[in-house]
């Protein structure tokens, strides 16, 4: 069901606590899957342990922290971008940037419509995940997008090798056409609103 809410990408501040602003519980596992804005003094850490080392090496911890924070308060002023925090039973799971398309460097690889946000997750180590948490994450992020009426179309480019290539497809995206470039090979997907809730039917 599509509700009527304020747009997903405005300018917000990521300085103070951040409420709950949509959760979803999944009683086979007793897992419920909250989301917040980002907070960037609780939360640029984490993500600085989540990212792959090949992006971290360059930097030592408190300079990669200080780019973070410029990059995530830059997005938090732009108005076509937003980040969120995904939790697990009130445990950090993943970080979630929404873009506009039409804004965003992704517009290059595709022809992008008036709708379309580019979804893009970071999500704890693999290592570290068991069972369904990423397809909980990914459901969860969606079905609260699609509950704005701006939303019409996600896209999310993922590594070729990232565990998520196999998993979305049941969430509704479909593959759109592979990237590659000198430093990784990458595929495009696509989802509409109505190919997301036909996949939960």
């Amino acid at each position: 069901m599509t509700i009527a809410r304020k747009l997903p990408c405005k300018p917000v501040s990521y300085d103070s606590v951040q409420n709950i602003v949509y959760t979803k519980q999944f009683a086979t596992d007793q897992a419920i899957i909250s989301l917040r804005l980002l907070n960037l003094s609780t939360d640029l850490p984490v993500i600085y342990h989540w990212l792959p080392w090949e992006y971290t090496r360059h930097l030592k911890k408190e300079a990669h922290v200080t780019h973070l924070q410029e990059i995530y308060s830059r997005i938090a002023g732009s108005g076509t971008a937003q980040s969120f925090m995904l939790l697990l039973n009130n445990a950090t799971l993943a970080q979630a940037d929404l873009y506009q398309a039409a804004a965003d460097d992704i517009s290059l690889q595709y022809t992008a419509s008036q709708g379309d946000y580019k979804l893009q997750l970071l999500i704890k180590p693999e290592r570290l995940l068991a069972g369904p948490q990423w397809s909980y994450a990914l459901e969860t992020m969606m079905e609260f997008l699609f509950s704005f009426r701006e939303v019409k179309r996600l896209v999310m480019l993922l590594d070729e090798h990232e565990l998520l290539n196999s998993k979305i497809g049941k969430r509704g995206f479909i593959f759109h056409k592979k990237i590659t470039t000198r430093q990784k090979n990458s595929c495009l997907y696509l989802c509409s609103r109505e190919q997301f809730y036909q996949s939960q039917a």
